[in-house]
């Protein structure tokens, strides 16, 4: 832990610890990767307009919020990412402890390679679901049912992911869905295994359970439904906007629409009764070419308001990117790689990390530019270009 200072510090680590093949799948992008270095540099672009002679050092600025309803103690909040066990054996139960721990929420994908029981024995805090509809919408009714069951407090609908993207790192390796890492596949990988050998070990020590649980839980006529199936009735059932009436009936609870970029879709998901919104474009991992998240995040926030709660994921690296979100209008952020990265450096202690590193430079910036509180942040605090 001594050596991370920076998310590019467990990035580095990650990178040495992991072989190539798992480190581009965090890392990569759809096509040629032009949303996701558009996602940093329109982060860049957002500077400060601090306020001097203002800030006082005690109390420290307060870095409370709240996400529909529930209290978290800074406004960052952990995005899904998909396959976490490749990364590290702890997976997801390592990151719904550390977020937990952190006092924020903990987003568990429905790519996981643990089970939401395994997720909510080691959490800490509070949870939510995202769900894909793996095994088509009898598929997803399952998921549901079970997120809930479970405990999960809300449902975030992901709606950018009608295929995979042409993720081409990935493809390199084979690592497309249904992605499975098995003793076979780790043999094609022996050349790259064997220079990274506590990753094996780990792997090893791990029985090589990386399949896809939640898809395996599936059943459909009686009988478990193969990853391969789940998947292909995902991709002919995507989710639409109609169903989300049937979707909070089936929870019971707040429904999130996760991945979208545009003003018009921001509408569409107020009118289907999205109880808040993700601006995102899945990390630059989907459709490659889309707006950046900055500036989809101020087309939507000028499109529906303060009708729902807006958050934002893509890019964000520092507490300060997480102050620009906020101050734009966003009531937090999300991050996906960040918290990747701590894991495939060093489990759950790497996330702790990378999470308090986050969490010390939000207080740090809120200082600088001058403002007392996560709340009192507004437009006034930044500056934007002509998007």
């Amino acid at each position: 832990m001594a050596r991370i200072h920076t998310v590019a510090d467990a990035r580095r680590i990650a990178r040495r610890r992991v072989p190539p093949a798992v480190f581009d799948y965090i890392e990569g992008g759809a096509g040629e990767e032009r949303t996701l270095a558009a996602n940093r540099e329109a982060i860049e672009a957002v500077g400060f307009v601090p306020r001097m002679g203002v800030t006082a050092g005690i109390p420290a600025p307060d870095l409370t919020t709240t996400v529909l309803g529930t209290p978290v103690s800074m406004p960052l909040l952990v995005s899904p990412v998909g396959f976490t066990r490749m990364m590290h054996p702890s997976g997801d139960a390592a990151g719904a402890a550390a977020a937990g721990a952190a006092g924020t929420i903990f987003t568990l994908s429905s790519m996981s390679g643990h089970s939401m029981a395994e997720v909510t024995a080691a959490a800490a805090g509070p949870l939510w679901f995202q769900l894909y509809y793996l095994g088509g919408r009898h598929g997803a009714a399952q998921l549901v049912a079970q997120a809930r069951e479970a405990g999960f407090s809300a449902l975030v609908v992901t709606m950018d992911t009608q295929i995979p993207g042409n993720r081409e790192r990935d493809h390199r390796y084979g690592l497309s869905p249904p992605l499975t890492l098995d003793r076979r596949t780790v043999t094609q990988m022996a050349p790259q295994a064997a220079t990274h050998p506590w990753w094996l070990l780990d792997v090893v020590r791990d029985r090589f359970r990386l399949e896809l649980v939640n898809a395996a839980g599936i059943t459909t006529d009686g009988h478990a439904m193969s990853a391969g199936e789940a998947l292909i009735h995902w991709i002919c059932e995507p989710p639409r906007w109609e169903d989300f009436a049937w979707l909070r009936d089936e929870f019971g609870g707040p429904v999130v629409v996760k991945g979208i970029v545009t003003g018009e879709d921001a509408r569409r998901a107020v009118d289907a009764g999205a109880s808040a919104i993700v601006v995102s474009n899945h990390g630059g991992r989907q459709l490659d070419g889309i707006a950046a998240s900055m500036p989809a995040l101020v087309e939507v926030l000028d499109a529906v308001g303060d009708q729902v709660e807006v958050l934002v994921d893509g890019g964000i690296r520092r507490g300060a990117d997480v102050v620009r979100a906020v101050a734009l209008g966003a009531r937090a952020a999300m991050v996906g790689r960040p918290w990747a990265y701590g894991l495939a450096a060093a489990g759950e202690p790497g996330i702790a990390r990378v999470l308090a590193l986050l969490r010390e430079d939000i207080d740090r910036t809120l200082r600088l530019v001058g403002a007392p509180s996560v709340a009192a942040l507004d437009r006034s605090y930044v500056s934007t270009p002509a998007w």
